[in-house]
């Protein structure tokens, strides 16, 4: 009798711990944000410290690529993976344009 029993517990306990990762993938987050796009230290990176908030973005972004120095809003998702840009959170930018309000220069942000 003790052995069904310890039997039908290992069970349950291994159904439950079995169950208990599943469930849907979390959503990736958008980002939005706006600012100057600066260089980064790495070769080709690009960072971008957005206006509001005050976070340091390494923004990847297919070509075309905004100019250095200028202003843009963008849309993103958060990067999932390694990247070599050692600057800001990682960010896949699938919408930018650029924003002329933003007076951006090649050294320095724009205030909010």
């Amino acid at each position: 009798m003790n052995r069904v029993l310890f039997t039908l517990a290992t069970i349950a306990l291994a159904a439950s711990a079995a169950t208990a990762g599943a469930g849907p993938a979390p959503e990736a987050t958008e980002i939005h944000a706006q600012g100057c796009v600066q260089p980064g230290v790495e070769n080709r990176c690009l960072v971008l410290k957005d206006i509001r908030s005050g976070k340091l973005y390494n923004i990847m972004v297919k070509e075309p690529r905004p100019a250095i120095g200028s202003g843009i809003n963008f849309t993103g998702t958060p990067y999932d993976g390694v990247t070599a840009c050692m600057q800001g959170a990682p960010v896949t930018v699938t919408k930018w344009e650029r924003n002329n309000s933003l007076k951006c220069t090649q050294t320095e942000a724009p205030k909010p």
